[in-house]
């Protein structure tokens, strides 16, 4: 399809290309950061709700080349306030999309003047035909400083992704850079991924991106990045990712709801270098919390939601079950550095509260280059196969015996494994190996699962003074045959 058939208008072409974007965000970081203007206060005065009311009309969707995909863009207002330069890019020419409010239908809000036609828009989102002769679906979103969010087939959206995390959980304002301008190319084979490039700017970096989008089953979004840096920064977080845990059969103190489970990620993997897997189930916690978790060139990790049926939740609107996994795998040698986990507490489900991300041991200073490559995927199936044994769930309640002694200190924890792969013997009972800091821990018991064919481990643990860190893991023969569970119990 060319240009001129596709309903909307576009600005003169301009060359383009990912390396031409490059030169352009270390240029810009050589300058002094330049604040975006803001749209009129009648529209940044417009509440969520009704700024959600201004919709884009399905009739005016931009088809990209003879793909899949189509594009449709996000109206200015509310708290997105500084307008996005969005470009198609055709035979290595890029045009803009210039604004016309006859793509939106504004609902009840009344426009109080006409925005000029460079007056850009909020994001945009892509949609894609999943399966043959069915309608187009949402399958990706760029909207709101940089973050985005992708689903994989039979999901619904849930954890998010940024280009770039700054400072973030460390008791001071928190940067956040946001994507400035995009490049969406139209495809030239219907079957090649869909490219978008896009400039990022803070007043501390600058950087060029480039993300090939390859839906399946699940969603694959393969970015590359350029990253110039204006000032010395304390904490760069690398491939962050951004979700939701309200409350879920670990840490549910003080929880009148009637469903039984409220999050779109229940843990962290990490697959380390040297082949450990590592799951964290994740808390909602009374105070903000950071854990780091130390590796050099990770092999991925990944926020999860290991719990996949609807009586897990009950939640016939949110459909946490069909939330998807986020998976990062890194391209390339990412050296010295730790996995960090930032939990901030919320009192209700509509704040993401859940934070992940890489940050490098290296100190990132004013004037320094940084290139990252790695992938992003979004599925329902569990994104890796490392050959152990996973975590399926973790509970905790008071511990003790019904009719004994039971005091507020004492906390049983119980940890579901399983199941084995195939090479295993089915009657034999692995060993538990528990460790327990700041603490003490009865010895642990297993005992065979056969409804989920894993096995059952369960302990008390006597809370010490403070935070009581606890490991666990299954051996067999003096070997690991599990992942790695990781957790902290604080006095609550």
């Amino acid at each position: 399809m060319t240009s001129a058939q596709v309903p909307v208008e576009l600005g003169p072409p301009e060359p383009f290309s990912f390396e031409r974007l490059i030169v352009q965000a270390k240029e810009l970081a050589q300058q002094p950061y330049q604040r975006r203007p803001t749209v009129p206060s009648w529209l940044t005065d417009l509440p969520p709700q009704q700024w959600r009311a201004i919709r884009y009309r399905p009739d005016r969707a931009v088809p990209l080349g003879n793909s899949l995909y189509s594009l449709q863009l996000f109206h200015l207002g509310s708290v997105h306030r500084s307008p996005v330069r969005i470009h198609l890019v055709e035979e290595g020419n890029a045009r803009e999309v210039l604004y016309d409010p006859g793509l939106f239908d504004f609902g009840t809000v009344k426009m109080q003047e006409t925005l000029p036609k460079d007056a850009g828009f909020a994001g945009f989102r892509i949609h894609y035909v999943f399966d043959q002769g069915s309608e187009p679906r949402e399958l990706l979103t760029f909207l709101g400083a940089s973050y985005f969010r992708a689903v994989g087939r039979n999901t619904r959206f849930g954890i998010s992704a940024r280009g770039l995390a700054l400072e973030t959980g460390l008791g001071k304002p928190e940067e956040f850079p946001a994507f400035t301008k995009f490049w969406i190319f139209r495809p030239n084979d219907p079957r090649d991924p869909l490219q978008i490039c896009a400039l990022l700017d803070s007043p501390s970096v600058a950087g060029a991106y480039r993300f090939d989008v390859t839906p399946r089953d699940g969603t694959m979004v393969a970015v590359d990045a350029s990253l110039f840096f204006r000032a010395d920064v304390s904490q760069v977080g690398l491939a962050p990712l951004t979700s939701m845990f309200f409350f879920g059969p670990n840490d549910r103190a003080g929880i009148d709801d009637s469903r039984l489970q409220v999050h779109d990620s229940d843990g962290l993997a990490i697959w380390r270098a040297n082949g450990e897997a590592l799951w964290r189930p994740l808390v909602n916690p009374d105070q903000l919390r950071i854990s780091v978790f130390g590796d050099e060139n990770p092999r991925g990790f990944g926020l999860l939601q290991r719990e996949r049926a609807f009586g897990d939740y009950g939640d016939l609107d949110a459909r946490f079950e069909q939330r998807p996994n986020l998976w990062v795998e890194p391209k390339g040698a990412w050296g010295k550095g730790s996995i960090r986990l930032i939990e901030i507490p919320i009192l209700d489900e509509t704040h993401d509260n859940i934070v992940a991300f890489w940050t490098p041991e290296e100190p990132v200073n004013a004037g320094r280059e940084l290139r990252v490559a790695y992938s992003l995927l979004w599925s329902l199936q569990s994104p890796i196969e490392t050959g152990l044994v996973v975590v399926l769930a973790t509970r905790i309640g008071q511990g003790g015996e019904p009719g004994g002694e039971r005091p507020p200190r004492l906390r049983r924890v119980v940890v579901e494994f399983g199941p084995p792969g195939p090479d295993f013997p089915t009657d034999a009972l692995p060993e538990a190996v528990v460790e327990c800091h700041n603490g003490k821990c009865s010895p642990p018991i297993v005992r065979r699962n056969d409804v989920t064919g894993g096995w059952q481990v369960s302990f008390d643990v006597d809370l010490g003074e403070g935070a009581v860190e606890l490991r666990c893991f299954l051996s067999q023969a003096g070997k690991p045959i599990s992942e790695t569970w990781l957790y902290r119990l604080d006095h609550s």
